[in-house]
């Protein structure tokens, strides 16, 4: 027993870099918060539009890292609350080009909770990647998504459904250092981004970082193995 003992003290102890890494919060979107000015103190090249700097969750370091988000609140636009995290009928639709090195986006809806990932350091001299493409209010309710550096995509409230259904799970890249979260806007949320100064309310987010999952499974069966060996050696004693 005492041998057991010391081996699963073993597993845990290599197990706490790994639950070292993951990371969760909450933090309040403002309704102003500019995504194409990405938060890290100085506007994006052209501008962005004004409203202000949006917040910025900096992302532990790893591969294979995922995040799960749940938001709520309501915000509006035109100085009056419309709607909440996974967005309203203000706009059909959302269509707005890049902006320095923060892709365009495109897709139904608008006034809805987005993020970006951005890598660590400047990033003013990098160029737009293409945006992601959302063609109908059913490409919102994946189960899982996977943007890449600098892509603008949609987090709504972070179910399949709007205030139901399952978590989304957004695959997190590789080089990303940061999240950034915030509102895409503009004239009627189909121009160059902007006219964040007649926007109200707020987006509450809670969300949670988590490092490879094989990680986790890998600590399970190392567990479940020591045991199982224990178990045996029981029998033959």
């Amino acid at each position: 027993m005492k041998s057991l003992t010391a081996a699963l003290a073993t597993v845990l102890l290599t197990a706490t870099p790994l639950a070292a890494q993951a990371q969760s919060g909450n933090l309040a979107v403002d309704a102003q918060a500019n995504i194409f000015g990405y938060g890290v103190g100085t506007p994006a090249p052209g501008g962005g539009g004004g409203g202000v700097l949006a917040p910025v969750i900096a992302l532990n370091a790893g591969t294979g890292r995922t995040i799960t988000f749940a938001a709520s609140g309501i915000a509006g636009w035109g100085g009056s609350l419309n709607n909440g995290p996974d967005g309203g009928l203000f706009s059909g639709s959302t269509q707005i080009p890049a902006v320095g090195p923060i892709s365009g986006y495109s897709g139904p809806l608008s006034g809805f909770l987005v993020g970006v990932f951005i890598e660590a350091g400047d990033i003013s001299g990098l160029a737009a990647p293409g945006g992601l493409s959302y063609a109908g209010t059913a490409d919102y309710a994946q189960a899982s998504y996977a943007p890449n550096l600098r892509q603008v995509f949609f987090i709504g409230d972070g179910l399949t459904g709007t205030g139901a259904g399952a978590p989304q799970v957004f695959h997190i890249p590789d080089g990303a250092g940061a999240l950034v979260l915030g509102i895409a806007d503009a004239y009627g949320f189909n121009a160059a981004a902007g006219y964040y100064y007649d926007n109200v309310g707020s987006f509450d987010v809670m969300y949670q970082a988590v490092p490879e999952p094989a990680s986790s499974a890998l600590f399970g069966l190392g567990a479940a193995a020591l045991i199982a060996a224990a178990a045996r050696r029981r029998r033959k004693g």
